[in-house]
């Protein structure tokens, strides 16, 4: 019997996918498959992944010979398990030693979801810190019952981050059972956020959440492959595509979607959209200024004297002035360091 299916969707990633796998291998006991689903890769990413299945029969390969898309492949990757539960995992983050461990001791509590940390390393998996935690105020493991609508209304009040909402792949670990369950609309598979798609939607129905108040892996930051080099781009994917889901799964107007705007703006910070706003002035051919002055409408979209004053302040700010501000902040930073 199959408790637990990693499901690692991947495209082009050869250069960092041997060394997850080597993370994870390992640990995986007979209970454990790892699935890897390669979205019509170019590079060497079937060789890396042969060279372990020699030593390793509990890992599966599948090769499309066309690109899905993010979406479209996690759900493949997803259909293609065998486990009770499944973890999603980039194809270029690290398990942390006894996670494996860890999460199949937590499931015989037979939840519907478990949500996991993760430490932040540079592009070669160098430490840089703990990503800060996706709840306000919660230092250790929490279960959730979101039948109960005052847990509910807590657990979206205590939300600091969206991974409190399932935006990061790795996060959370679910019942194959809930990610079949609800009918997800086909705008969500152009969102780049299909797994807050399918979780996200069985909240109305009623499941339970369990906080573990562990890291559990090492995401690798700097390789962002949603972007396509475009810094306006990926807000839109944040503000927008997200907004969306929220808004399909709750309604515009709901307390549920509310408290996922509240969260966005800790995820894309006032800074960033200033940042963004000089760089669209600089760059133009790659940053799309009626595009970010779009989603900087709706990202303080709420009637909140703060949201009021930030998107009056960004559209007041010109590019000459945010040139200089932000060059005087590297200059204090690179004075004092």
């Amino acid at each position: 019997m199959i408790r637990l299916s990693i499901c690692i969707p991947t495209y082009n990633y050869g250069e960092f996918i041997g060394q997850t796998l080597d993370s994870l291998l390992p640990q995986a006991t007979s209970e454990v498959e790892v699935i890897v689903l390669d979205g019509g890769s170019t590079d060497n990413t079937t060789e890396k992944v042969a060279a372990r299945q020699r030593n390793y029969p509990q890992l599966s390969y599948h090769h499309q010979d066309f690109r899905g898309g993010i979406d479209r492949d996690i759900e493949k990757v997803v259909s293609l398990a065998h486990g009770q539960y499944c973890w999603l995992f980039s194809a270029d983050d690290i398990m942390a030693p006894g996670a494996i461990d860890k999460v199949l001791a937590a499931i015989e509590s037979n939840c519907d979801i478990y949500l996991c940390e993760h430490d932040l390393c540079n592009l070669e998996m160098e430490p840089i810190g703990k990503y800060p935690p996706p709840f306000n105020g919660l230092s250790h493991s929490r279960l959730f019952d979101l039948v109960d609508s005052s847990q509910r209304a807590e657990y979206f009040r205590l939300a600091r981050t969206s991974e409190a909402f399932f935006s990061f792949l790795a996060g959370p670990i679910f019942k194959k059972t809930v990610w079949d369950s609800p009918n997800i609309p086909d705008s969500f598979r152009s969102t780049c956020w299909i797994v807050a798609g399918h979780l996200l939607s069985m909240i109305p129905l009623g499941i339970t959440v369990q906080y573990m108040g562990e890291t559990l892996l090492s995401k690798r930051e700097g390789n962002d492959s949603f972007s396509n080099g475009s810094m306006v781009n990926r807000h839109r994917i944040t503000i927008e595509a997200f907004q969306h889901v929220a808004n399909v799964v709750f309604g515009e107007h709901s307390e549920e979607a509310f408290h996922i705007r509240r969260v966005l703006q800790f995820d894309i910070p006032f800074r960033a959209l200033l940042f963004s706003k000089l760089k669209a002035a600089e760059h133009p051919e790659t940053e799309d200024i009626n595009i970010l002055n779009r989603i900087a409408r709706m990202h303080y979209t709420d009637p909140s004297l703060s949201n009021r004053v930030k998107y009056l302040l960004y559209k007041m700010a010109s590019p000459i002035f945010l040139k200089a501000a932000f060059g005087f902040k590297k200059w204090l930073r690179n004075t004092w360091a």
